[in-house]
C-alpha cells in the first residue's frame, strides 16, 4: 500500500468560462480518498470569473497550480498542463464535470494491481446509451481489445474509450504524445495513437466519472452544426490508416463504413455551407480506401457522390 501511496498522480483540469460549474469540479478533486496528487488547472483566457476562482483554490491548497494563457483551444490547454506535469499518472477532468471520491484511488489501485498502461471506468451520464455488455468486476483489456470498443460509434463503449476523460495514464504514454492543436474532436485523435501504443488496459466498471450535460460546450445542441465536427471525420481517416499500417484490415474497414455513413449523416442534417463540405470530403476518401469494401458495398457508398439526397432517403 505504502508503493501505491508514493505514487503521484497530475490531474489536468482545462478551465474557459464555466464559473458556474468549475467550483464543483474543483471541490470534487480535493475531496478525493487518494490524496498524492498535484491539481493543474489551465485558464485557457477565460473572460468570466473562472481564471479568479482558480486562483482562490490554488490559495487554499498547496497541491493546486494554475496556469494563466491567452485563449488556445482545449488541445493547448491540456498539452499545457501535461509540459508542467510532474506526476507519475496522468489524468483530464473537463471542468464542467465531476468525480466521484474514489475516482482516483480505484484507476490507481487498477493501475497498480494489473501493471496496466492505462485504466478507465464508467461514466454517469443520462446522453450515453446502455451497454449490451455486462463487467462485473476490474478487466484487462489488451490494446486489440480495446480498439474493438471504437468499432461502433453509437455504442457506450465507444464513447467509454473514445474520450481522454475517465482514465489514468501511465505518464511514458505522453512523452511522445499530445493533442493536437487547432483542432476539435481532438480525443479522437489522441486514442488512436495511444491504443497503437500500449500494451493493455484496465476497465473499472463503477461510475465514477459524471458527465454534465453542458449546452454551451462544443458538443452541446447549439454546436451541432458547425462545420469543425468534420475534424472527426479526419480522425475515422487516421484511425484507418494507422490500422492498415499495423494490419489490421478488418478494423480498418469498420472504421472506413462508419466514417462514410457519418459523412453523409452530416450532409442530411447540415446547412449548405455543411453539404457542400462534406461532398469535398467524401470522394478522395473513398477512392482512397474503396478497397476495403465489398463490391455490393461499394456499389451502395458511390452511390452518394451521384445522388446523395436519394442516398440519405434510402439509408440515413
Amino acid at each position: 500500500m505504502d508503493q501505491i501511496e508514493n505514487k503521484i498522480v497530475s490531474i489536468i483540469v482545462p478551465v474557459y468560462n464555466v464559473c458556474q460549474f468549475v467550483d464543483h469540479c474543483i471541490q470534487s478533486i480535493v475531496d478525493q480518498t487518494y490524496s498524492a496528487f498535484e491539481l493543474i488547472l489551465v485558464d485557457d483566457g477565460s473572460t468570466d470569473s473562472s481564471g479568479e476562482i482558480c486562483d482562490t483554490w490554488a490559495q487554499k491548497d498547496g497541491r493546486i497550480s494554475v496556469i494563466h494563457q491567452a485563449n488556445g483551444g482545449l488541445s493547448a490547454a491540456r498539452n499545457a498542463g501535461l509540459d508542467a506535469a510532474k506526476g507519475d499518472y496522468i489524468a483530464f477532468i473537463d471542468s464542467d464535470d465531476f468525480v466521484t471520491e474514489n475516482y482516483i484511488e480505484s484507476l490507481v489501485d487498477a493501475i497498480f494491481v494489473s501493471d496496466a498502461d492505462m485504466a478507465f471506468c464508467d461514466i454517469n451520464s443520462s446522453k450515453m446509451a446502455e451497454s449490451k455488455n455486462t463487467f462485473d468486476k476490474n478487466t484487462i483489456l489488451t490494446a486489440r481489445e480495446c480498439r474493438q470498443w471504437l468499432t461502433n460509434p453509437i455504442s457506450r463503449e465507444y464513447v467509454i474509450m473514445v474520450v481522454s476523460w475517465c482514465k489514468l495514464y501511465k505518464r511514458e504514454i505522453f512523452d511522445s504524445i499530445r493533442f493536437k492543436d487547432g483542432i476539435y474532436h481532438e480525443d479522437e485523435f489522441l486514442i488512436n495513437d495511444i491504443l497503437f501504443s500500449i500494451d493493455k488496459a484496465i476497465f473499472v466498471p463503477e461510475k465514477n466519472y459524471i458527465y454534465r450535460n453542458n449546452e454551451d460546450s462544443i458538443t452541446g445542441k447549439e454546436n451541432a452544426g458547425n462545420l469543425y465536427h468534420l475534424h472527426a471525420i479526419d480522425a475515422y481517416v487516421h484511425r484507418i490508416q494507422m490500422a492498415l499500417d499495423h494490419d489490421e484490415k478488418d478494423f480498418a474497414a469498420l472504421t472506413f463504413k462508419w466514417a462514410l455513413l457519418k459523412m453523409t449523416h452530416f450532409y442530411k442534417e447540415g446547412d449548405d455551407a455543411m453539404k457542400e463540405k462534406v461532398r469535398q470530403m467524401y470522394m478522395p476518401i473513398y477512392k482512397k480506401y474503396e478497397h476495403l469494401l465489398t463490391s455490393k458495398q461499394r456499389l451502395k457508398y458511390i452511390l452518394f457522390e451521384k445522388a446523395p439526397n436519394i442516398f440519405c432517403k434510402l439509408f440515413i
